[in-house]
């Protein structure tokens, strides 16, 4: 399958986590999750922030990093995307199956390089489909004009 062309905006995305010491001394009383939150670009999700912004029919390259100790596979809304690299202790790979997409497992310590061009104005999301990742905060929104 041929790649989409080249890209003429790039987008950085940093999965991590840290320790959520709110939670972890007041959480169990309050019912929310004790200990971790996880995190898209140092911040967990906000519902009314935008997160990334993007043009409506750019070809455009998007970094996927994941620093965090766990795999986390990667979902964008709205549309599908190619990988075209992999890259882990300094070793880069190129993807060798160009399908289309909308979900890519990042490893632990691995960055993933896909594309991906918007069809459709509006604002969409981009998580880690582990649900209770999702849910502590690795999610973010995408804005395309």
């Amino acid at each position: 399958m041929p790649a989409l062309g080249e890209p003429v905006a790039h987008k950085e995305v940093a999965f991590g986590e840290e320790m959520d010491m709110d939670a972890m001394m007041n959480g169990p009383m309050h019912g929310r999750p004790a200990g971790m939150r996880f995190t898209i670009n140092g911040a967990a999700y906000a519902p009314h922030r935008v997160t990334l912004t993007s043009r409506r029919g750019d070809v455009e390259r998007w970094t996927i990093r994941n620093a965090t100790d766990m795999d986390h596979p990667f979902h964008l809304h709205g549309t599908q995307f190619q990988v075209i690299e992999r890259a882990s202790d300094g070793t880069r790979t190129n993807e060798p199956f160009r399908a289309w997409r909308d979900t890519v497992n990042v490893r632990s310590g691995e960055t993933v390089t896909i594309l991906v061009t918007q069809d459709m104005p509006g604002e969409r999301m981009f998580h880690c489909h582990i649900l209770e990742h999702e849910d502590l905060g690795m999610m973010g929104t995408l804005k395309v004009v």
